[in-house]
């Protein structure tokens, strides 16, 4: 029997929302734990009768805990002689697969996700050309992925992976937190959608064409390295317009997926 002392009981034949009520209400308090940085990813809960006693609830009320903190992806519960409750920070992954989730069940097309990744991105083009450090931060780092890109002219699935890193990087260095996540998401769910056109055989761009698109990126390292903001997000636009019209063409009015 629990031994929850967390609010009244609603009654007897109300024991499990009871239940329910407490679960979530120790859910929660581990959540913000979490969330607050007191719990790192990769930490492992306090063992379970360390967690009954803090909490005064029995070991039903605690696995429902459990259970809804593994839902949110917070903790994986291991069984076995090496079990225990490991944290996982959340990711821009986590709310990708979300986002794809809400985006599939509502049949949102893909030239919907593109519209908004194409109006999205310059604008992280151009706070990476405001930045002060941007020779030391985000120059670099680029000319790495465009190196990578340049090294795979000629194997199409390996240069739309290292196209795919060029613009995560954009993001990744933008420098405000708030678009990183929020575009991290978004590019998140656009890379699942190439991975679900290669695995369906999609017929992959020419090298004349993957060339044009590396000249591109090369112009906009130039012009971030320049401070240019204003050339820099305009050229982000054109740039996107065409890189995003060949897949646009051919599923432009497909619903987007989730993806596993």
């Amino acid at each position: 029997m629990d031994r929850a002392v967390e609010g009244p009981r609603v009654g007897v034949g109300h024991t499990p929302v009871h239940h329910q009520a407490v679960a979530e209400a120790v859910a929660a308090t581990l959540r913000r734990r979490i969330l607050n940085g007191e719990l790192g990813d990769g930490d492992v809960l306090p063992k379970q009768d360390d967690l009954l006693a803090e909490f005064q609830v029995g070991r039903t009320t605690l696995r429902q805990a459990m259970w809804i903190l593994e839902t949110e992806g917070l903790v994986t519960v291991r069984r076995g002689k090496v079990g225990g409750a490991v944290v996982h920070a959340p990711r821009p992954q986590d709310a990708a697969h979300m986002f794809g989730m809400v985006m599939q069940a509502r049949r949102v097309p893909l030239e919907d996700l593109s519209l908004a990744l194409r109006s999205l991105e310059p604008v992280c083009v151009g706070l990476c050309a405001r930045r002060p450090d941007r020779d030391r931060t985000v120059v670099p780092e680029l000319q790495s992925v465009h190196d990578e890109m340049i090294r795979h002219l000629d194997d199409g699935a390996a240069y739309i992976r290292a196209t795919r890193g060029f613009h995560e990087a954009i993001v990744r260095n933008c420098g405000n937190q708030t678009m990183q996540i929020l575009l991290s998401a978004v590019e998140e769910l656009w890379s699942r959608q190439e991975r679900l056109w290669m695995t369906e055989g999609l017929r992959e761009t020419g090298r004349t064409t993957r060339l044009a698109g590396a000249l591109e990126h090369a112009q906009l390292i130039e012009l971030i390295a320049a401070g240019d903001d204003v050339g820099a997000y305009h050229l982000a636009v054109r740039h996107l317009e065409g890189a995003h019209a060949f897949p646009l063409s051919a599923h432009g009015s497909r619903p987007v997926e989730a993806g596993d």
